[in-house]
């Protein structure tokens, strides 16, 4: 199914000429998530996870523009099949959102049915919000089939983050004063490329040591560590006693809104966590006073994340979809 094309960043998939993402598409897809008209505010959607996860071999992140708004994709190149990744992005009522969208999975599905890896097409993930504003065209729920998933996408109030007044943040509040009384002597600092890397891959290997679960953040976690300036992508560790025991990532989006990427520390190291996503939330502020939210991305149905995330409050709690085409042959 993939032809050849003189310029490595395109490939034919099919009959449609995709462009393979890159670092220098950033500006595009910022200009064109900004002129969402629905809340394009769901986790997966961001630049620096869709450019950091196309660097795996399996899977390449590949967009086109049509009908005037930017689609990404996922492509698995093994069993080359494509799946969209999130709403398609820029100007467009629902019912021009909509449009776009079956159009798309119309091109999946004819594609995936031909190379027999895989028997259906979807979006991956869209949320609640997103999901109301698709719901306003009248085609919509003649079209697709949304599916509920596991877990809840979180979005916290920057401004209640950098003040936790109040009985509704004492907990974190006790957390984070309780980490500066034990550990005066900790630093918290912006990451270095240059002379940090090393030390963040040792630290994230001992750190993935200590779960009790798999992680699935392996290829973007390095890419990302490697072009956050390029990414505009705010960095952050925490040293105590020349070791680095905790780092978090995220920062400012296009939307003017902000999210949370990575939030790693020593278990413990108490109070570490909440340290590291008050500190984030305050460094995002420093860049952009104006935003209001930022997104912690979902709990996953885990009860040790829901314990965690609901402490900050969030103002919005998202349940997340994935989305089918209805009335398709599958078999």
């Amino acid at each position: 199914m993939n032809q050849s094309n003189k310029n490595p960043k395109q490939r034919f998939i099919g009959q449609w000429l995709f462009n393979e993402i890159d670092l220098n598409d950033k500006l595009i897809f910022d200009k064109f998530s900004k002129e969402c008209e629905y809340p394009a505010t769901v986790w997966s959607s961001n630049f620096a996870y869709l450019w950091a996860s196309s660097q795996s071999r399996n899977r390449k992140t590949v967009w086109k523009i049509i009908d005037g708004m930017l689609v990404p994709f996922f492509y698995n190149v093994h069993h080359q099949y494509l799946s969209l990744v999130c709403l398609p992005l820029g100007k467009g009522d629902a019912e021009h959102v909509v449009k776009v969208l079956y159009k798309c999975m119309v091109y999946c599905f004819q594609l995936n049915k031909l190379t027999g890896n895989q028997i259906y097409c979807r979006i991956r993930t869209i949320n609640e919000a997103q999901l109301q504003f698709v719901q306003s065209s009248k085609e919509f729920n003649q079209l697709f089939d949304p599916k509920k998933l596991l877990g809840i996408e979180r979005h916290y109030s920057i401004q209640k983050l950098i003040n936790l007044a109040g009985k509704e943040f004492a907990y974190v509040r006790r957390k984070v004063n309780k980490f500066h009384r034990k550990y005066p002597q900790a630093i918290i600092r912006k990451y270095n490329r240059d002379t940090d890397y090393q030390k963040v891959m040792e630290f994230n290997n001992l750190w993935a040591k200590q779960q009790n679960e798999s992680i699935f953040d392996g290829t973007y976690f390095k890419e990302i560590l490697k072009y956050p300036d390029e990414l505009d992508h705010i960095v952050l560790v925490v040293e105590i006693d020349n070791q680095i025991v905790g780092m978090t990532s995220g920062g400012c989006l296009t939307t003017g809104q902000s999210w949370t990427c990575f939030r790693k520390g020593d278990h413990k190291v108490e109070g570490l966590s909440e340290l590291l996503l008050c500190e984030l939330v305050k460094e995002s502020y420093k860049v952009n006073s104006s935003i209001e939210y930022m997104n912690d991305g979902s709990d996953l149905g885990s009860q040790g994340l829901i314990f965690f995330k609901e402490r900050f409050r969030p103002e919005l709690n998202l349940n997340r979809y994935r989305v089918y085409l209805k009335n398709f042959n599958y078999r």
